[in-house]
């Protein structure tokens, strides 16, 4: 059980706004329901608007951060892997190889850090995760100049915004003592099965 309790049920939206308005860009398995189940919602509701906030900020990065679902995917398992973080990785495992279609290979190259086996633009964008959490943010020329040769300026901020929130959320559930409920998928994947 997290430091503080989760909301009941009743106290959390019956739908979330931002669902209606971007649900189509969303998979369908990702609906008012998806989070009102979520831990994270149930725990950050102890401040309504917050918890809103949240399912906001999820779905529009989800959404809006000019990255595809896939790349996106990637980005933040390889925060995951990088901050050690077993919450996140066995979250984001799930929705990269079941609503993103991430292959179960690439997904293995990030947990062992084997950059070299990832296909661009994936591999740049796992290096750059892995990073921005190396040195807090400080992102290289070199990196940069790699990520702007395939990237708009819009989903260059879509990025940054990405792995910052990420990273913020590995701090969030630690300080909170979010755990898992359920077995562990595995940095090899050992007890995924899909």
């Amino acid at each position: 059980m997290p430091r503080i309790p989760y909301v009941s049920a009743d106290e959390l939206p019956e739908q979330y706004d931002i669902i209606e308005k971007k649900g189509s860009k969303l998979p369908e398995t990702v609906d008012s329901e998806f989070w009102r189940s979520q831990p994270t919602v149930k725990t950050f509701s102890n401040n309504p608007e917050l918890g809103k906030a949240h399912v906001i900020m999820n779905t529009e990065l989800w959404t809006e951060t000019g990255l595809t679902s896939q790349e996106s995917e990637c980005v933040i398992l390889a925060i995951a892997r990088a901050m050690d973080f077993d919450y996140q990785w066995h979250d984001h495992v799930i929705a990269a190889r079941e609503r993103a279609g991430l292959s179960r290979d690439t997904i293995l190259a990030i947990s062992r850090e084997e950059t070299d086996a990832i296909d661009e633009p994936n591999r740049s964008l796992v290096e750059y995760a892995f990073e921005f959490v190396e040195t807090a943010g400080n992102i290289s020329e070199k990196t940069h100049e790699r990520i702007a040769s395939e990237y708009s300026d819009n989903t260059i901020a879509g990025l940054a915004i990405l792995a910052g929130y990420y990273v913020s959320m590995v701090h969030i559930l630690r300080v909170l003592d979010i755990r898992l409920e359920e077995e562990f998928v595995g940095w090899e994947l050992e007890n995924y099965n899909s």
